[in-house]
């Protein structure tokens, strides 16, 4: 019997920048993804130009609301500026070639209102990563929706402990599309570090040249709201105002993400073959941005003779990358195989 769990070891951040499950649930999946992507790409590189703003609410744990607006110009993914605003709070990031540049209050915003910009960015998930353990026909809202899930994973403090039936849980990972459009309706988290689900849904779709973009957002926890949102403006910008990407003073050059990245979820993990050894063996790699491990170094193992076949059994492995503001990006993790001989 192997059991594994994975521990963060560090993370790196070029920002921006598979062993099949089921071939025909893995190309459903796939062209699911792909077909919303190019519905509501906004941001794809034949896009044009736009200036978008919501105003939004989110709902604190203790009952209390704030409420406020977000701006984004967008001329590419290398130059662009965004905006929250929330009462005297004001956030500013701004892209400039490779580069990116922020100007955060002292008081941070809360989790919710930063995950604004990757809710606004419903092109932004990866066929890759999205590795099905089932599709199925649902409803939600009254929507007949198609939802791709994957594989649960729990996380107990900075460990993933991966299994394959968690107790208690209603949900697993998943994004849902409406079945009569193909635009995205709603992504799924399951309780992990929170007490409740959570999930976000889009709705109010409308034309945006020859993209359909929602105008609605809405994330819940459990039954609690905890965001709203709604455009207020969507408009496409002929030209851009340079001076809009001008450095605001006091930003400084981000190196790493500026909130908490989300680590790597592994969605495949064939367990290692073999003669059966007791031992446990921790290997160090790199989760690529298409969910792939490289760079596999033993970091200990009590027997030489797992570590061949443990290796064999991890690079097979397949992950949801880790995410900064939900984009992928690289992280170095620590995976541990425990086999154990009854």
């Amino acid at each position: 019997m192997t059991s594994s769990r994975i521990l963060l070891l560090a993370v790196t951040l070029p920002l921006f920048s598979s062993t099949a499950l089921g071939g025909n649930k893995e190309t459903e999946a796939a062209s699911l993804i792909e077909r919303a992507r190019q519905l509501s790409d906004i941001r794809a590189e034949d896009a044009p130009a736009f200036r978008l703003k919501l105003n939004f609410k989110a709902i604190k744990g203790d009952g209390s609301v704030l409420e406020g607006t977000y701006t984004e110009v967008w001329v590419s993914k290398t130059q662009w500026r965004r905006e929250t605003v929330v009462g005297d709070i004001r956030r500013t990031e701004v892209a400039a070639g490779q580069k990116r540049f922020l100007l955060e209050p002292v008081k941070a915003l809360p989790e919710h209102i930063r995950d604004l910009p990757a809710l606004s960015e419903t092109g932004r998930f990866q066929p890759e990563a999205w590795k099905p353990e089932k599709i199925e026909n649902r409803k939600l809202d009254g929507s007949s929706v198609r939802c791709v899930e994957t594989k649960p994973v729990v996380r107990a403090g900075i460990h993933l402990l991966i299994t394959r039936e968690p107790e208690g849980w209603s949900e697993a990972p998943s994004l849902c599309f409406d079945r009569s459009s193909g635009v995205l309706a709603a992504e799924i988290e399951p309780a992990m570090n929170r007490s409740q689900d959570e999930a976000c849904f889009w709705s109010d779709y409308q034309k945006f040249g020859d993209r359909l973009y929602p105008r609605a957002y809405k994330c819940m926890e459990g039954e609690q709201p905890r965001l709203e949102a709604r455009v207020l403006e969507f408009v496409a910008l002929p030209q851009a105002d340079p001076e809009m990407f001008a450095l605001p003073n006091g930003a400084k050059e981000l190196t790493s993400c500026p909130d908490p990245v989300r680590v790597p979820r592994a969605v495949y993990e064939p367990e290692p073959t073999g003669a059966p050894v007791s031992g446990v063996v921790v290997i160090s790699i790199i989760v690529s941005f298409d969910g792939t491990p490289r760079d596999l170094n033993i970091v200990s193992s009590p027997n030489p003779k797992l570590e061949k076949r443990t290796l064999e059994a991890v690079r097979q492995w397949r992950f949801r990358p880790a995410t900064c503001d939900r984009e992928p990006v690289e992280a170095k993790i620590a995976v541990e195989i425990a086999n154990h001989v009854h």
